[in-house]
């Protein structure tokens, strides 16, 4: 019954992840970029002649072969009047250079309208079409002073003129970042193609970012109401997952009006964080593995590398993330290391286990797709891969620390309940020695009292007939002394010590029980008889099972003389339970006696009354039941049961 709780419970946990993730899967394939033609469109030498390309229902890759004329800011009419000088090789790259121009010349039907859509030059944008400025991002400049970095997503609507001719200027500049100036992955079709294709790509973008956002809430209140670091990290890495897409936190998230040098920052701080985030999950799913004080040396890094990117030139930003990113590998090895060492002393992997390092697998391999085989530089930071990663790594890591809540709850469940059990026990075993200290009291009288008078006829030299039955008396009371106290140490120390429930082989139980029932049935030469059947195992203590017999084969030793004691084992007769009986061929139990058999300190026999008890209270503490089973002249049946090991 515990156990199904528990998975309702990590189902219902489960549940709201499981719903985000299959929304966002749903609407990103339905909305994915459908248009999207794999044949891509490359100018030659500056010109690009789309005509007789059907343009209807596809949208082209236009490769970024455009001229380029380094620290030169040219308009249309400068190459109209032909005073442009010589472009650059191809071999130029514009990071050597704070501000350029591209050019394109497109020849098309005459009189069509097209739509580019790309994200703007790093770090300013000015775009011309025909001699018409139609789209622009900052200030360009060439110098640093006049200059204003600014960036987004931009759409430039084009039109051929009667001749077929589209001619297009882009001016950039950059004097914030060592790297920058070049044009990023554009795309060219229709203006209603272009439309449809952007609105998916936003859809898309939102749609992910937005379904993080949405976990990263879910795993904040998690963290707070279960008190897990582990879900707090969880969160930490799907905010900084989803911040990384620019067209989310930049175009869509941030006021259009926000400094650019505050984005630019937060943006560095973001991607720095992403590999610190992903390190400090994996330290709180394997906290013991590792000691702490690397872990605190590391985040004292990632914190002065945020507060100099806070503070520095942006020119420097990159060189600090990267030297942190450089940084995190010797850290990443120290856990890998101890991950591995954890798992060598289990030597074993469990559920979660294999959860958790599956989601890491996955996310590393989406990076290295993203950083390796998309050979676009934009869209990492734009439409990345990792995203789908980080999705499937929350999903995973998710699962996997409520199975391990799960799996310690459960263990809890178990411990309290042999914490119940023990503890009633030990009120079990004070009731019994309360009992049997004040039964001691009559033995130990008559001894006494009988010693002293044998004393005295010995010393007044009257020694008689009635002087060996004090003896015997004595003999008798002392067995009789000793055998309580041996049952009691017994009972005591199977009581007090350490319970421990293991897989007990009932035939060989069986043999134990004969071998004490023998001698203990001499004195009213009771046979004893074990009947050997094929049973299951049981799942109990042993010495306790041992002590069950002993008081109900003295009981029923007690009440037969020249008799037969039985007993036996079944485990045909109930699915889970295994049924034991002792039966004996006495006089059996009176009806009056009969309801009280079970009580503590009642006996009908001038015996102490903690034998029928104590065999409650330890079936009990095994799960079982025990009750007298049929009475009469012509005996007793005592049956108990104890759970099979198969279903413990």
């Amino acid at each position: 019954m515990e156990l199904r709780k528990l998975n309702q419970k990590l189902f219902r946990c489960l549940l709201p992840i499981s719903i985000v993730i299959l929304s966002m899967m749903l609407l990103q394939s339905f909305f994915s970029q459908r248009y999207v033609s794999l044949q891509a469109l490359e100018p030659n030498d500056g010109v690009l002649d789309i005509r007789g390309i059907d343009f209807s229902d596809e949208v082209y890759h236009l490769v970024n072969s455009w001229d380029f004329y380094p620290e030169k800011l040219y308009i249309y009419e400068d190459f109209k009047n032909g005073t442009v000088k010589e472009k650059a090789d191809s071999g130029v790259s514009a990071d050597d250079y704070g501000y350029g121009t591209y050019h394109l010349k497109i020849l098309a039907e005459p009189n069509q309208y097209y739509t580019l859509c790309s994200f703007s030059i790093d770090y300013a944008t000015l775009v011309y079409v025909n001699g018409a400025e139609v789209v622009s991002y900052g200030k360009i400049a060439d110098n640093a002073e006049d200059f204003v970095p600014q960036g987004g997503y931009m759409t430039v609507p084009m039109a051929s003129d009667e001749n077929g001719e589209i001619d297009i200027i882009y001016q950039y500049g950059n004097y914030v970042h060592n790297e920058g100036g070049f044009i990023q992955t554009t795309y060219i079709s229709t203006p209603q193609n272009m439309e449809e294709f952007k609105a998916a790509n936003d859809l898309t973008s939102l749609t992910i970012s937005g379904g993080l956002v949405m976990l990263m809430l879910y795993f904040l209140m998690s963290a707070a109401v279960l008190r897990k670091g582990n879900f707090l990290c969880l969160a930490f890495c799907c905010l900084l997952m989803a911040l990384r897409d620019q067209n989310f936190y930049s175009s869509h998230l941030l006021p259009p009006d926000t400094s650019w040098y505050i984005v630019y920052r937060l943006f560095i701080i973001i991607v720095m964080l992403m590999p610190v985030s992903l390190l400090l999950l994996l330290k709180f799913l394997y906290h013991d593995a590792t000691k702490n004080w690397p872990l605190y040396i590391y985040l004292g890094i990632a914190a002065v590398a945020v507060i100099l990117i806070s503070v520095i030139p942006t020119q420097n930003l990159v060189l600090i993330s990267t030297s942190v990113y450089y940084l995190s590998i010797p850290y990443l090895l120290y856990l890998i290391y101890g991950v591995t060492r954890h798992y060598i002393k289990l030597r074993r992997l469990k559920t979660a286990d294999i959860l958790v390092l599956a989601g890491f697998l996955i996310l590393l391999v989406s990076m290295l797709y993203e950083a390796l085989l998309t050979n676009q530089r934009a869209s990492v930071a734009h439409y990345g891969a990792a995203a789908y990663g980080m999705i499937s790594f929350v999903f995973l890591n998710a699962s996997a620390i409520n199975l391990q809540i799960q799996e310690r709850e459960f263990a809890l469940i178990e411990s309290r309940s042999r914490s119940e059990m023990l503890e009633k026990m030990n009120r079990l075993n004070m009731d019994f020695l309360h009992k049997v200290a004040h039964e001691l009291k009559t033995p130990l009288t008559v001894i006494s009292g009988y010693a002293q008078l044998t004393g005295i006829q010995i010393a007044a030299d009257r020694i008689n007939e009635e002087t060996p039955n004090n003896l015997r008396t004595i003999q008798y009371e002392a067995q009789r002394l000793a055998n309580m106290v041996t049952r009691l140490m017994e009972y005591s120390y199977g009581r007090t010590s350490e319970v421990a429930f293991s897989c007990i082989n009932v035939s060989e139980l069986l043999e134990n029980v004969r071998a004490i029932a023998v001698p203990m049935c001499l004195k009213n030469r009771n046979a004893v008889k074990i009947s050997e059947n094929e049973c299951s195992d049981i799942h109990g203590s042993f010495e306790m099972m041992l002590q069950v017999f002993t008081n109900l084969i003295v009981n029923a030793s007690k009440g037969t003389t020249n008799g037969t004691i039985t007993i036996s084992a079944s485990d045909n007769e109930m699915d889970e339970f295994v049924v034991f009986r002792v039966q004996d061929t006495g006089k059996g139990i009176s009806p009056e006696v009969l309801p009280h058999i079970f009580e503590q300190g009642f006996s009908g026999s001038g015996s102490s009354g903690l034998g029928l008890t104590i065999c409650r209270e330890v079936v009990d503490a095994h799960g079982g039941k025990i009750w007298v089973e049929k009475t009469g002249p012509d005996g007793t049946v005592f049956a108990f049961t104890i759970l099979k090991e198969e279903v413990k």
